[in-house]
């Protein structure tokens, strides 16, 4: 047939009030160990960056999910960058060496996010 195969399907959902609520120190530790300096030049610059930073961990979490890893933290978030209009993710250092072994094609992302909630889902095709 020719056609593409989906190789996995990962979906997360989190709570903004769990990082908006956390000490300040915590938090921009957080937010460095998670965001790539584009993703936080983007999210810091709106009136509430808080929704827009918990969705880029959603999907962060959420394509971990896709690659079938069971621990998250084993490919390190920064190397994982979601940034434009409409959203794409590109991969590089450990999680692009797992996309190439999987023999990923195309990776789709769907996000959104409230003041409340953000949610992601990811697909990778192969």
């Amino acid at each position: 047939m020719g056609g593409r195969l989906i190789l996995g399907v990962g979906v997360d959902i989190e709570s903004v009030s769990r990082l908006r609520n956390i000490r300040a120190s915590v938090r921009e530790r957080m937010i460095n160990r998670i965001l790539t300096d584009k993703e936080k030049a983007y999210c810091l610059g709106r009136v509430d960056p808080y929704p827009c930073i918990v969705a880029r961990f959603c999907v962060k979490e959420a394509f971990v999910k896709a690659l079938g890893i069971k621990d998250s933290w084993s490919i390190p978030f920064r190397d994982v960058e979601v940034l434009g209009r409409p959203p794409t993710l590109s991969a590089r250092g450990k999680a692009k060496e797992i996309l190439d072994k999987l023999g990923a094609k195309k990776i789709h992302i769907s996000l959104s996010h409230t003041s409340d909630y953000a949610v992601a889902v990811v697909i990778i095709e192969g």
